[in-house]
C-alpha cells in the first residue's frame, strides 16, 4: 500500500516537473543550431581537406605503401592498447577503492 501510495506520489511530481521544464526546454531548443548541419559542414570540410591526397599516393611505389600501411596499422594498435591498458588500470584503482567486497 505504501509503495503504491509512493509510486503514485512519485509520478505526479514526475509530471509536474515536465510541466515546469517544457518551456525552457523549447527555448533551449529553439536557440541551439541543428547539430545535423554542422555535422554536414564539418564532413564537407574534411572531405575537402583531404581530396588531393589520393594523387599524392599514387606517385608513391605500392612497396612504401604497403610499408607505410602496416606502420600506421602498428601505431594505431600500439596506441590503441596504450589507452585500454591504462584505462583499464584507472578502473581498476576506482574499484579498489570502492570496497565492494
Amino acid at each position: 500500500m505504501l509503495n503504491a501510495i509512493l509510486t503514485g506520489l512519485l509520478n505526479i511530481l514526475a509530471g509536474l516537473i515536465q510541466i515546469i521544464c517544457f518551456i525552457p526546454n523549447r527555448i533551449i531548443e529553439a536557440t541551439l543550431p541543428d547539430i545535423s548541419q554542422q555535422i554536414t559542414q564539418v564532413t564537407d570540410g574534411l572531405s575537402t581537406l583531404f581530396s588531393g591526397i589520393g594523387w599524392a599516393l599514387g606517385l608513391l611505389p605500392p612497396g612504401i605503401l604497403g610499408v607505410l600501411t602496416f606502420i600506421l596499422g602498428v601505431e594505431i594498435a600500439k596506441h590503441t592498447i596504450f589507452i585500454s591498458t591504462h584505462t583499464l588500470v584507472k578502473v581498476w584503482n576506482v574499484l579498489q577503492k570502492i570496497k565492494f567486497w
